[in-house]
């Protein structure tokens, strides 16, 4: 590439970029996909980019309209919420409404974050227009399936996913032990995408978490296991059920709070509540955001996580940001979070759930130990801040229009060699 090219090709990429994001979860809903992605086009929006957001209708009041305070755009589709899973909103084919509004907006950039149909539609749109397009996964749909018995779909699920990821020019992905794996079974062009925190917002000692404690009963001097997250089978929650009571008739002086909500809930918590030796200590919350959120994880003393399905695990970095020691199952996203010993502990993948019960125990008997992972799990999140992670993927999305303004520059030289040649 001769100097002239290479000036024209930094201009370009030093200009606002048009960035097209489509997706199926997007705050208001909450889940670490609707969570990262809404932190993404605040931080694109907030360097200058022009965003559109294209994502299912949460609310049949709202339409396409403009996010004035972030300056991008949101087109709505319409949606329809799953019988057996209410939260999970599908949008309505045929999507033309997505395909004239990308046809206006004219991005520079398509990230498509769901490889369901509105992505898929959208992959084909763009790929007719010559449009560059990238893709992240985000859901270890194999581990999901074994969850809602339609196991038998996996390989016919997996052979799609990678045709559809390998025809983008990268696709993010959250961990490395899920990069291992996509690679395993063929993947290509995968690229580290992990997930920051609000070292700020989650934050060790809030004064607002006495408050909590006083309003749900618990003594300031009583040791507080917490969970945070979706309350579904693919959660794993008949583990954390398991362990949870074992927890508690051990540690007779002990609460659980546990935060969020889900199709899970109600047996969770009538299993857990109905026990009459540990249902008074048992506190279910429901969803939180914001400060009062960060006041729950700062009211709490340890966190729980069982899930084996994360691709990265947002609520872990939340917890150890806010200063807990956390457990977790040392599979997918959780073993990139969690250093052994040193921030939390992990168990082996086929460990039962008395071995989690029997680490949280260890933490209320020895709080020193539980405090010094604590320290330590809060020292490693504030290096995990949100601008540092998408500053790394506004830099990835910059060289991936580089190289691909260059191999169309290199396409059309082949197809209309100069007049010397």
């Amino acid at each position: 590439m001769v100097m002239a090219d290479y000036e024209r090709l930094i201009t370009k990429a030093r200009r606002p970029m048009k960035l097209a994001l489509i997706t199926e979860t997007f705050p208001p809903q909450i889940n670490g996909v609707s969570l990262t992605l809404g932190k993404l086009t605040d931080f694109m929006a907030g360097r200058g980019h022009k965003i559109l957001v294209i994502h299912p209708e949460y609310d049949s009041s709202a339409s396409a309209k403009v996010t004035e305070a972030h300056h991008f755009e949101i087109l709505q589709l319409p949606a329809l919420s799953l019988p057996f899973y209410q939260e999970i909103k599908v949008p309505r084919p045929p999507f033309t409404g997505m395909k004239k509004r990308l046809g206006d907006f004219q991005p520079d950039l398509v990230h498509i974050a769901t490889e369901a149909p509105l992505g898929l539609s959208a992959l084909r749109y763009c790929s007719q227009r010559k449009w560059p397009v990238v893709s992240s996964f985000h859901t270890n749909f194999d581990s999901y399936a074994s969850h809602y018995g339609i196991s038998w779909m996996v390989p016919a699920v997996a052979r799609y996913l990678r045709w559809f990821h390998n025809r983008t020019l990268a696709t993010f992905v959250p961990s490395k032990p899920i990069i291992d794996r996509l690679e395993y079974l063929g993947f290509e062009r995968l690229k580290l995408w992990p997930r920051g925190v609000d070292t700020d917002l989650y934050s060790v000692n809030r004064p607002g978490a006495t408050h909590i404690r006083s309003c749900l009963g618990i003594a300031l001097d009583s040791f507080v296991v917490g969970h945070c997250g979706r309350l579904a089978p693919e959660k794993n929650i008949d583990f954390l059920e398991k362990t949870f009571q074992c927890f508690l008739r051990d540690c007779q002086g002990d609460h659980l709070i546990v935060v969020g909500d889900g199709p899970s809930r109600k047996s969770f918590e009538k299993a857990l509540k109905s026990d009459s030796s540990v249902g008074e200590r048992v506190h279910f919350t429901g969803y939180k955001r914001g400060e009062e959120l960060a006041d729950y994880y700062s009211a709490m003393n340890a966190f729980a996580f069982a899930s084996r399905t994360e691709t990265f695990g947002n609520v872990i970095l939340e917890a150890m940001s806010s200063g807990l020691p956390v457990v977790a199952i040392a599979e997918g996203g959780p073993i990139d979070v969690i250093q052994h010993s040193v921030t939390g502990e992990l168990l082996q993948p086929d460990a039962e759930p008395a071995a989690m019960a029997k680490i949280l125990s260890s933490w209320s008997t020895n709080r020193q130990s539980a405090e010094i992972m604590g320290f330590s799990a809060r020292e490693y999140a504030s290096k995990q801040t949100w601008n540092t992670i998408m500053g790394r993927l506004e830099s990835d999305y910059l060289q991936i229009l580089q190289k691909s303004e260059s191999n169309k520059k290199r396409a059309m030289e082949i197809q209309f060699p100069s007049p010397e040649e």
